[in-house]
């Protein structure tokens, strides 16, 4: 297997490389086009010189232009262009004309028109100057343009720069922007002479670009509801992928960090309230947003061994925070309907770094983190507090039989212990777990070193990664290795050909399913670590039967203290993302674009128990081995054909027509054995019995067809228009097909000379709207169109079973089809002091596909169908000000809010058709809401636990209880506030992050937190303290029994009930920050370009009432438990460019 496995990666590893390749050997093997009369140049920085020989180097015309200063720079754009069209076009502006050599065509004369004598005397000016910062520091590249027209240039490196052009022909008035200050107006004149433009720092995101659906625009374009996030923003987190680093950064996304496995557990994500019934194989990844890097939708499913019910490996773990250049997140149907049946949960668009036009840059980063454990809420009894309740709960069950000395008896009989030089028996004291499995100073080293540059011919960018992070408990961690090459050529004017390529190699050691954790806080402090002798105890009973017999279970676990050291977790993956593009211009407004791309997965899974130790239903002295091989693939192509131009200055009309076409397949491969007699820290699939083999092969193929719409009439006028048709292999031939659309428009009324009058405190005032559909097409996989699921299994028999399926298909499945419409507004106020977006919703999924319980007869217990329609209504609102912007000194407050209504608005099925062990669905209640009986506390007479009736009564028997729905795990709101404050080179930022009004379900409240004796020998939280004991208590927690039994029978306190189920809100201060930046000077005098050093620390406290581990260990469910628990984190870095 490792052979096949390790050749399969060479073959595809050698596959990105010659993609990688492909630019460089078609530049070198092309030949020169042969000369015609049509132009193709562009560029916003170039002298006319240069443009002039461009012309006659592809046209063959000799152009004679005698002393004219061509040094001055232009902006051009022309493709296929004729050369009179291209002089006709750019000549003018510069104050020059042309005419033909004696009427020869091949031969042009420029010359300046000062001094014609015409009907209309044309006057020509020359515009000089400079560009500064607010500290009087040259701008180089500042862009120049007049305003109302195409025309300008670029200031040089010394800021200076010079414009030729007739006056009179625009508005006079200069327009002067560099990224990060506020763009000027500037009146010029003939007589103004040299200008001084000094820019000041400010906010200049409407010109930015914005990654959108299959292309670009600029915020003010933009009619969508967007998010951006630079990659900056998440570079330096301790969180080495970046889904969990977008946690209070979006208003509107949801994210729960999970599990604080390393290199571990895909963070939750939910875009705008559950939009999808999500109970697919690949669970609750598909309620996330469609993640696409550089146009390939990638792996959301984590690949992991197949015993295993955690997921343990984050798949977007394959890319590098710091190759990140912006993450776009498209919320409305305006902005994800190009994205059709994949886009109800909304889209993550991430772009990766690109190199730009200069000198090579390289730069080092470094960055050390030193990690502990959060502190837990929940607090565990220490021994003699165990001692007590577990004397009290045998007193209980039979005061009569069960005196001190036959308990002392019994448990002597059950836990390790010694006898005294005065003869009496004694248990050990009660082992330091917490600092023997975790690590309060656990290091995380990452090193980075990239070079990016470029030209006019293309562009590169390459960054070497590794990253070693160990984990907070023993023996876990996780490494890798990656490389990211980024290439792009023009090997003529027209034609751009480029590949993005990244490869890494991952090894993740985990803690089964968080087990260590979980173990720990359920050993009973009688349990030693060690024995007399200071070697280590194996094995521990969860509890023996006492002599009365009232219960057996004899169940064993390992010491995790040693399982950690002998036990083997390991993930072992090598992921790739590769592609490659191609962007030719033709017929002067049109442009054709394809992309094909790869993201493969590679990943050995391996679960190794010692022979020594217990594990899951496995006794001491048989051993397990497990290995799964799983192989994923995504190929898909995308075509797209453009067409963009600008009709009389005022239209401007793009238009987009596409195909795309993606396979996705999936293989795993896996093999179970028992008996090993010795250490299985090798392969050794050849010794021992196989317990368990089998195999699953899926293929899924999409085909689409989409087209777009885009016009704005004066930069202040925009509507779009968008139409998609999704085919998937996943639902039967009747149902294949589906079909998206989308309306969006938007308004800069800021433009409006009525608004004139607000202009002395209203920057900017721009209102948008959208409607449409989109769909999910992952809400069902590949197994549910068959009859019958091909998975075949070896199971205690070398015998081939036959095909085999855990729920019946259905061929009738319909789409689920979300529609939904959003109003917002965005605001800038105070001269972009003040900065407010704002956004209104309203969604609606119809056909929601949920398993649906069928009768045991049919010989299954569920099937998948689509059981109604849901809807998800909400409010966002995010806030920008500038509270302090002086010269020296600014303080910027950033905070968002967000708001989400979820209802089940019609259900095709009863509530006890759509329930699952916690979780139920009814009519005009949240999807998936807690549902079980309400606890109604402990009888103060007897001590015994009480639930509410189908009556409405109290009552003591569990099975007479009703079920209720009893709140949800989605939160009503949740939000983050931001303070940055920058001083001389310092930045501070503070980062607080809330959510509130919703409900965790402590899977572990039955068990170690208040048992009530059900497992007596397990340690529990010291809530169990509060029980009642003697009639007339009012207390937490029903008397003590031991195995929950009286007189044989149980008393079900512990199942499933509001007992376990708390508010899960908080407050948690996620992340202060410090950095500093080294003044220009001091930089100067080292030769380097730029250099930062910070320091941070991250998830530094925690305000909240629930009694678990942590309200953010919570599953997508809701469901609460002792998994690998969050950190606190503290991080020095330096950050290297020259």
């Amino acid at each position: 297997m490792q052979q096949k496995f390790t050749h399969c990666y060479a073959r595809r590893s050698l596959m990105a490389l010659l993609w990688l390749l492909l630019p460089s050997i078609y530049l070198h093997a092309q030949k020169s086009a042969q000369p015609g009369r049509n132009v193709t140049l562009t560029s916003g920085h170039i002298s006319l010189r240069d443009v002039f020989n461009v012309i006659e180097k592809q046209t063959g015309v000799v152009l004679f232009f005698g002393e004219l200063n061509t040094s001055q720079l232009v902006g051009v754009k022309f493709v296929a262009t004729p050369i009179e069209e291209a002089l006709a076009e750019m000549l003018p502006p510069l104050g020059l004309t042309y005419e033909y050599v004696n009427g020869n065509r091949d031969k042009i004369f420029i010359r300046s028109i000062v001094g014609e004598r015409k009907k209309d005397t044309v006057m020509v000016i020359t515009i000089n100057g400079i560009v500064t910062d607010d500290k009087g520091e040259p701008l180089p590249g500042a862009s120049i343009r007049v305003k109302g027209t195409s025309f300008g240039t670029a200031t040089k490196a010394n800021g200076m720069f010079g414009l030729t052009m007739k006056e009179g022909t625009a508005h006079d008035i200069l327009l002067v922007s560099y990224t990060g200050y506020k763009m000027q107006e500037v009146k010029f004149n003939s007589n103004s002479g040299n200008l001084k433009v000094q820019l000041v720092p400010g906010d200049n995101r409407l010109n930015e670009t914005v990654v959108t659906a299959y292309g670009t625009s600029t915020q003010r374009a933009v009619v969508g509801a967007i998010t951006v996030v630079k990659g900056e923003q998440i570079q330096n987190l301790p969180n080495r992928s970046f889904d969990k680093n977008l946690q209070g950064l979006v208003p509107g996304l949801l994210v729960t960090q999970g599990t604080g496995q390393p290199g571990g557990g895909l963070g939750n994500f939910v875009l705008r309230g559950i939009s999808t019934g999500g109970n697919a194989i690949n669970g609750a990844a598909v309620r996330n947003p469609l993640i696409v890097i550089d146009g390939i939708p990638v792996f959301q499913d984590p690949a992991q061994a197949t015993t295993s019910s955690v997921a343990f490996n984050n798949p977007m773990a394959q890319l590098n925070p710091s190759d990140i250049a912006s993450i776009s997140v498209l919320k409305d149907a305006g902005a994800i309907a190009l994205y059709g049946s994949k886009a109800s949960n909304g889209v993550i668009l991430v772009t990766t770094k690109r190199g730009k036009e200069g000198k090579t840059v390289f730069n080092f980063r470094h960055q050390t983190d030193i990690s502990s454990r959060l502190k837990a809420q929940t607090k565990l009894l220490n021994q003699q507090q165990y001692m007590d309740l577990l004397y009290e709960t045998y007193r209980n069950t039979d005061p009569a039989y069960w005196t001190d000395n036959r308990i002392n008896t019994d448990l002597i009989n059950k836990f390790p212990h010694y006898v005294k030089a005065s003869g009496d028996t004694s248990f050990y004291p009660a082992p330091d777990w917490l600092n023997e499995l975790y690590n309060n100073a656990a290091t995380t080293l990452s090193h980075e070193l990239s070079m990016s540059g470029g030209n006019e011919k293309g562009n590169f960018y390459i960054n070497l990664e590794y990253t070693k992070q160990n984990g907070i408990e023993k023996n876990t961690g996780y490494n890798r290795k990656s490389i990211r090459i980024n290439y792009e050529n023009a090997p003529v004017q027209w034609l751009r050909i480029g590949a993005n390529t990244t490869l890494s190699y991952n090894i993740q050691d985990y803690s089964y399913s968080g087990a260590s954790e979980r173990l720990y806080s359920s050993i009973s402090p009688l349990n030693a670590m060690r024995d007399q002798y200071g070697n280590f105890v194996y094995n521990y009973s969860w509890g023996l039967a006492p002599s009365s017999s009232l219960a057996t279970n004899t169940r064993k676990f390992a010491n995790p203290l040693v399982a950690a050291d002998l036990n083997v977790n390991r993930n072992t993956s090598y992921r790739g993302l590769n592609n490659l593009y191609i962007n030719a211009n033709f017929l002067r407004y049109f442009s054709f674009s394809s992309n094909f791309g790869v993201n493969f997965m590679l990943t050995e899974a391996k679960e190794k128990i010692h022979p020594l130790l217990a594990g899951s239903n496995l006794e001491p002295g048989i051993g397990r081995i497990n290995e799964t091989d799983i192989r994923n693939a995504n190929i898909i192509n995308t075509n797209i054909l453009r067409y963009d131009r600008i009709i009389r200055q005022n239209h401007h009309l793009r238009l987009l027509l596409g195909h795309e076409a993606q396979v996705i397949t999936n293989r795993n491969l896996y093999t179970i054995k028992e008996g090993i007699t010795s250490n299985p820290l090798a392969d050794q699939l050849n010794i021992g019995t196989i317990k368990d083999a089998g195999g699953l092969s899926s293929k899924q193929t999409l085909l689409s067809y989409f087209s777009q719409a885009n016009y704005d009439f004066r930069n202040k006028y925009f509507v779009s228009g968008s139409l998609r048709t999704d085919g998937s292999s996943l639902f039967g031939d009747n149902r294949r097909f589906g079909n998206h659309w989308s309306a969006a428009a938007g308004w800069i009324v800021s433009a409006e000379p009525f608004m004139s009058k607000t202009a002395s405190f209203l920057d900017y005032f721009k209102l948008r709207g959208s409607i449409g559909s989109a769909g999910n097409s992952s809400a069902i996989s590949n197994a549910w169109r068959y009859d019958v699921l091909a998975l075949y299994h070896y199971i205690n028999s070398p015998a081939v079973l036959p095909p085999t399926s855990s729920r019946p298909g259905n061929r009738d499945i319909q789409w689920e089809k979300t529609f939904s419409w959003d109003a917002g507004v965005e605001l800038q106020l105070f001269k972009q002091r003040i900065a407010v977006t704002a956004d209104i919703y309203n969604k609606k999924t119809s056909q929601v596909i949920a398993l649906v319980q069928i009768p045991y007869a049919t010989g299954f217990y569920d099937i998948q169908r689509n059981i109604g329609d849901l809807t998800n209504k909400g409010i966002e609102i995010s806030i920008s000000a500038d509270v302090v912007r002086t010269t020296g000194f600014s303080w910027n407050l950033s905070a968002n809010w967000s708001k989400n209504d979820n209802l089940l608005v019609r259900s095709f099925y009863p509530v006890e058709k759509v329930t699952t062990t916690l979780l139920a669905n009814g009519t005009g209640k949240n999807y998936n809401s807690f549902y079980m009986p309400v606890w109604a506390g402990v009888n103060k007479e007897n001590g015994a636990p009480q639930w509410i009736d189908t009556t409405g009564k109290i009552s003591s028997e569990y099975k007479a209880s009703q079920y209720r729905f009893v709140g949800k795990p989605q939160p009503d709101g949740f939000g983050t506030i931001i303070n940055t404050f920058s001083y001389s080179g310092f930045d501070l930022s503070v980062m607080l992050h809330y959510q509130y009004g919703f409900k965790i379900y402590n899977n572990d409240g039955g068990s170690f937190v208040a048992n009530d004796g059900v497992d007596p020998y397990l340690n529990q939280s010291t809530a169990a303290l509060d029980r009642w004991t003697k009639p007339g208590d009012v207390a937490a927690n029903p008397r003590r029994l031991l195995f929950g039994r009286l007189n044989g029978i149980s008393d079900r306190s512990t199942s499933i009930s509001t007992r376990y189920l708390y508010d899960g809100d908080f407050i948690r201060l996620s992340n202060i920050s410090l950095t500093y930046n080294l003044p220009k000077i001091l930089l100067e005098k080292m030769s380097i370009r730029a250099l930062k050093v910070y320091v941070q620390g991250h998830n530094l406290a925690t305000w909240t009432k629930y009694s678990g581990q942590d309200p953010e260990n919570a599953n997508a469910s809701g469901l609460g438990s002792a998994i690998y628990p969050l950190q606190r984190s503290f991080t020095a870095g330096i950050n290297v460019s020259f």
